[in-house]
């Protein structure tokens, strides 16, 4: 009868278990995260890639050209060629270091990783990159082979960040925001 008068809202606090017990915990020492399982071939594939596209310069060769395309086009937009090639670098280096600290951390064929919410969008961004350089006709960059297994990683990360279960970890064990 006890659940019959929970759902009917009949009965009191307590009255079916124990209460809910609640803990405060520093927010300068503790996230919100998602724990994600990850394989460790899925963390290579990404590396690989990672390495893949920092083999392949395309546009760190043709800077002073590509700026003085945007000069002639666009005038005095303001675009400087220096700060996009330095964009790129920029996603590349901050997906690295997630799956840099994720691969120090999985020591086993299958594991648990702790993603904060911003983690996915700063691997979709490079995977974007990557495919959009792959695209490109003239670029030297080719994806991986193993891009599959990194693509999969991705979609779990995906997945896991749309879900409303979270945990609460301690800082020690995520990535360092110095990166």
């Amino acid at each position: 009868m006890g659940l019959l008068e929970l759902m009917l809202g009949q009965s009191g606090p307590g009255e079916q278990g124990t209460e809910g017990n609640s803990y405060t915990l520093p927010k300068d020492t503790h996230e919100f995260v998602y724990p994600v399982a990850v394989r460790r071939d899925e963390l290579a594939a990404f590396a690989q890639l990672i390495e893949a596209e920092a083999d392949a310069p395309y546009l760190e060769e043709e800077t002073d050209e590509l700026q003085d395309v945007f000069d002639d086009v666009l005038g005095d937009a303001g675009i400087d060629a220096t700060e996009l090639v330095e964009q790129k670098r920029r996603t590349r280096r901050e997906a690295e270091s997630v799956i840099d600290h994720w691969r120090e951390q999985v020591t086993t064929d299958i594991a648990t990783v702790y993603v904060l919410p911003e983690t996915d969008e700063t691997l979709l961004a490079f995977t974007k990159l990557c495919k959009q350089r792959d695209d490109e006709a003239d670029d030297p960059f080719d994806l991986p082979e193993t891009f599959a297994d990194a693509a999969a990683l991705l979609k779990r990360l995906q997945d896991a960040t749309d879900s409303q279960y979270r945990a609460v970890v301690h800082t020690d064990l995520l990535e360092s925001e110095t990166a």
